[in-house]
């Protein structure tokens, strides 16, 4: 029995290295200094995500963000069926001499059917969506940063 589990181990560890399962060859942390209005919960959330105490050589400038709330279809009786919500963040990069690296609004879509009856319900489906939205552009920013770092 020992040797069909050894068999096994060899077996899985030869196909996880060979199937590139092993550390990054650049492995470069990101760190940057997060500057927002206190009250802000995109930076709450981006803050999260980096060593706040590691060198830092970019400036990351957040701006309010825009939630916006879009009818996209009614139902017979015209009351609201489903909404389109966008998240738009407006950003700018800056490197170490504070020159501009990157100045642009990221923006993520959903689309959310209504829930039957109940607003509570639907208001608590708005706030995860937004939530949710927050994390997508926040990976497109760690990409951005990620591209910026390279350079």
């Amino acid at each position: 029995m020992s040797k069909i589990n050894l068999l096994a181990v060899i077996l899985a560890t030869t196909l996880l290295s060979s199937c590139g399962f092993h550390t990054p060859v650049k492995n470069t942390e990101l760190n940057a200094i997060i500057v927002s209005e206190q009250s802000n919960n995109f930076a709450s959330e981006l803050r999260k995500r980096f060593n706040q105490e590691a060198a830092q050589n970019l400036t990351i400038k957040i701006g309010t963000e825009v939630q916006k709330q879009q009818t996209a279809s009614y139902t017979a009786t015209n009351t609201a069926n489903s909404y389109t919500l966008t998240l738009t963040i407006p950003i700018t990069i800056l490197n170490a001499d504070q020159k501009i690296l990157l100045s642009q609004d990221l923006t993520a879509r959903t689309h959310l059917k209504k829930m039957a009856d109940s607003s509570q319900a639907d208001r608590l489906q708005i706030e995860e969506a937004y939530t949710q939205l927050r994390n997508t552009v926040i990976k497109k920013l760690i990409r951005r940063l990620s591209k910026l770092n390279e350079n």
